[in-house]
């Protein structure tokens, strides 16, 4: 979206309404503002023409080209308002992925909105996503209770962002070895995944709360930006890496390919970086450790 910044120039608030209105586009400049809190934009640059004031501040060129194309994605979208959290992981994609475009400062109060946006979301949204994520895991003779009570915690945590972990690790292991509480021997656990990268529920559970103690850092922008440079440049390593092995995964993950699908659209596109670099970022914040540790806790205790 960004390669190159040829054609244009530099621009005020106003500049970058009169693009938006050209596109037909509706504008203000309250719009702009609201852009740069939520890290849709970087804050303009101060410029000193006068002796005893300043001029309107300038956007560089990058920016307004960068508000241009959010405009012209906002055109592109069925929806009747588009919120502005829905387009910053698009931003915080390009900020992964390029060095020239999203400034820092701008990235950490996207992040901020990103994470913030946890939970919000309306109740038909986390009901489906729920059930997505049971339909995922459950094992074919898992009971409509297991399936109900997994689906029901999995949205009170995101509705209250409060998760009860023991429980939802819980609910995830019932759901996908049904028979562990029955008949079956106590230790067989089904695992997930291709060979490659083989996972049981409680690992799952595991990244999950880990990804879930980053976005309360995030959304008071307690994570150093160092930390956040340091975990970017792991992240473009970890993705090519990811890419890659791709093919690989995909052809032997069984019954689970199709969550190793190359997404179709740039947003999917960009929503898959960034719940990587979510990963990453709990990595470099030592949240994985003791995540996987109380998971290790909780399976030994449950056999």
């Amino acid at each position: 979206m960004m390669n190159g910044q040829a054609g244009w120039e530099s621009g005020t608030a106003d500049d970058l309404v009169a693009d938006a209105l050209g596109l037909g586009v509706q504008a203000t400049a309250r719009m702009v503002t609201d852009y740069v809190e939520v890290g849709l934009l970087a804050p303009p640059r101060y410029r000193k023409t006068t002796q005893r004031g300043s001029d309107q501040r300038l956007f560089p060129p990058e920016q307004r080209r960068l508000f241009y194309e959010l405009c012209r994605a906002k055109q592109r979208s069925p929806l009747p308002r588009v919120p502005h959290r829905t387009m910053i992981p698009v931003v915080l994609y390009m900020w992964l992925t390029d060095d020239t475009v999203i400034p820092a400062e701008q990235a950490r109060r996207a992040l901020r909105t990103h994470a913030s946006a946890t939970g919000i979301s309306a109740e038909g949204r986390r009901r489906k996503s729920a059930n997505q994520v049971v339909e995922q895991f459950a094992h074919p003779t898992a009971t409509t209770a297991q399936r109900l009570r997994l689906a029901q915690l999995l949205r009170e945590g995101e509705q209250t962002r409060r998760p009860d972990w023991d429980a939802v690790a819980d609910a995830l292991a019932a759901v996908a070895s049904p028979w562990r509480r029955g008949e079956g021997p106590a230790e067989i656990v089904r695992g997930f995944g291709p060979p490659q990268m083989p996972l049981t529920t409680d690992q799952v559970g595991a990244i999950w709360e880990a990804k879930w103690a980053v976005t309360r850092q995030l959304r008071t922008e307690s994570v150093p930006e160092g930390k956040l440079l340091e975990a970017r440049e792991a992240a473009r390593k970890d993705w090519a890496g990811y890419a890659a092995q791709r093919p690989a995964l995909m052809r032997d993950a069984g019954h689970l390919a199709h969550i190793f699908d190359v997404p179709e659209d740039q947003e999917q596109m960009a929503r898959q970086h960034v719940n990587r670099f979510l990963a990453v970022l709990a990595h470099a914040l030592g949240e994985m450790r003791p995540a996987f540790q109380r998971a290790a806790e909780r399976a030994h205790a449950r056999l």
